[in-house]
């Protein structure tokens, strides 16, 4: 047995992968089990007053290290969409933008769940429950003439019954109605952190410096860290492998994980009996293809890896440069649906954080799709390019200025796997797809652009479409899922229900798609 693979000096029970929204569950509950427990995240660690005070800090704000910013927001470009996520202790929860919605019933129907059983809105309510009072989920309590606004468009378009305010993760005010007041914790018998009120400034996705919002790093991850848990920031995982004994490498003896210090610049190896990859779908699945296919040290994983991962088939429109001052409040207030299928959510930022409008500029709204969609855009320009130049401009844009999430119930696909790439030189890497038969990620969505437009003449604003979705065709998106689908076997899913991987049947064997 080689000596670099002996399992005599396992030094964790497990190693979670990632620090987000699933390995900071996966961290409080097996240390509540009493397992030594390290959590490894490639991103920084920070305390609130550390977050950056708007988003035009592009290098507090933006990750991407090789250009030497460090932030809390990751944009990932695939030529099927560009994907925002979160990167840093506490994951996506630092910048998301609070809201906690449980899916309807109908979710639940689809044949990705039911080809394991028929009851998981049953199974996981108890869950769903207690993520809501772990996360501090309540009725968001403050709106202004944005949330106005929106209301009557949902009346003007027959669907006033639709508009409702969110459900959140934030620490409002009391009954004193105090803002940025420190209380003893609120949510677990004092057991908890002090938390702070909620000051309206709008910085939800920017990262709350006020210690109102309900991120990871004030409920679970700190009790995990309480419980024993060590979390490394600036550690990214680069290789697993399963440890052998006795000419077995089927990871029954333990893995052993290799890891790169982005602070020292070093690599390292660390043993665990188990690992926990909640690395989001980002992060786990390219990691799991590059292991299969790549190193070939985890070769053994269902041709279902990467398939069928889900977006939220969204877009963003705009209203820009309205009469009104609109900032003020959390960043996801109010929602309506303007059909069966489509809601649309408004989304502010704080006053001064126009970088939003740099990293995703707006021109005036472009309806129809494709090429025709570009030509009109060409046109719209070459006749108003004042107007055109106005919608671009990104200052001010966050004070008087909203981003409506568009967001559709039906399901689009798109595939990530391991494939020669033509502008790498025909170096393979991890590659977005979409296959035959697959529903192509829409960019236009005629009834949320409806009700844009009306929007914008309530409060006397333009509204505005994505330059980027003109010209490249392709959408923005926030939410992405899956990836990882729960199966009966490898030929149906890459887990089973409890999360661990599912032997392969047959080494040749493909995966039998499951069509929504």
């Amino acid at each position: 047995m080689n000596s670099e693979n002996s399992t005599e000096d396992l030094e964790f029970d497990q190693i979670i992968i990632g620090s987000g929204f699933g390995g900071s569950v996966s961290a409080l509950r097996l240390s509540e089990k009493g397992y030594k427990v390290l959590i490894l995240e490639k991103g920084k660690r920070r305390k609130d007053h550390e977050y950056p005070e708007t988003n035009l800090d592009f290098k507090n704000y933006v990750w991407e290290p090789k250009l030497g910013m460090k932030g809390s927001l990751q944009m990932t470009y695939t030529s099927k969409a560009t994907i925002l996520h979160g990167v840093g202790v506490g994951g996506g929860s630092q910048i998301y933008a609070n809201v906690h919605l449980i899916p309807e019933d109908n979710v639940f129907q689809s044949p990705a769940w039911t080809q394991t059983r028929d009851d998981w809105k049953d199974t996981l309510a108890p869950y769903y429950a207690l993520a809501q009072r772990m996360l501090g989920t309540t009725k968001n309590t403050y709106t202004n003439i944005a949330d106005d606004a929106f209301k009557q468009v949902a009346e003007s378009m027959g669907l006033g019954d639709s508009y409702k305010t969110v459900s959140t993760g934030v620490f409002f005010p009391q009954e004193d109605n105090q803002r940025g007041k420190t209380f003893s914790d609120p949510y677990f018998s004092g057991d908890g952190p002090d938390r702070a009120t909620c000051k309206f400034c709008g910085s939800c996705i920017i990262g709350c410096r006020d210690n109102a919002k309900n991120t990871l790093i004030k409920n679970y991850l700190y009790f995990a860290e309480r419980n024993g848990v060590e979390i490394r920031p600036d550690s990214e995982v680069k290789r697993i492998e399963p440890l052998e004994k006795e000419g077995k490498k089927d990871g029954s003896s333990g893995y052993v994980v290799t890891v790169f210090d982005s602070t020292d610049k070093r690599e390292y190896r660390i043993k665990a009996r188990g690992v926990v990859i909640s690395a989001g779908v980002l992060g786990t699945v390219p990691l799991l293809l590059r292991m299969r296919d790549q190193f070939k040290t985890l070769p053994n994983i269902s041709s279902w890896l990467g398939q069928q991962v889900r977006t939220n088939s969204e877009t963003l429109t705009t209203a820009n440069d309205t009469k009104h001052t609109v900032h003020d409040g959390v960043a996801i207030s109010s929602m309506i649906s303007v059909d069966d299928d489509t809601t649309m959510e408004i989304n502010r930022f704080r006053k001064g954080s126009d970088g939003t409008w740099l990293l995703l500029p707006y021109v005036p709204m472009v309806s129809g799709a494709g090429f025709t969609r570009f030509l009109k855009f060409l046109g719209n320009t070459i006749a108003h390019p004042v107007k055109t130049f106005k919608v671009l401009r990104s200052k001010g844009k966050a004070e008087k200025s909203i981003l409506f999430l568009v967001m559709q119930k039906s399901e689009a696909f798109i595939h990530l796997e391991w494939r020669r790439r033509w502008y790498r030189l025909f170096r393979k890497d991890i590659s977005a797809v979409q296959k035959k038969g697959d529903t192509p990620l829409k960019v236009v969505f005629p009834k949320a652009e409806e009700a844009t437009r009306r929007y914008a003449e309530i409060l006397g604003g333009e509204p505005g479409s994505a330059l980027p979705e003109i010209i490249l065709g392709t959408p923005f998106t926030a939410h992405i899922i899956s990836g990882v689908a729960i199966g009966k076997d490898s030929a149906h899913g890459v887990v089973d229900e409890s999360g661990e991987l599912v032997k392969v049947i047959n080494q040749h064997d493909k995966f039998t798609e499951v069509t929504a």
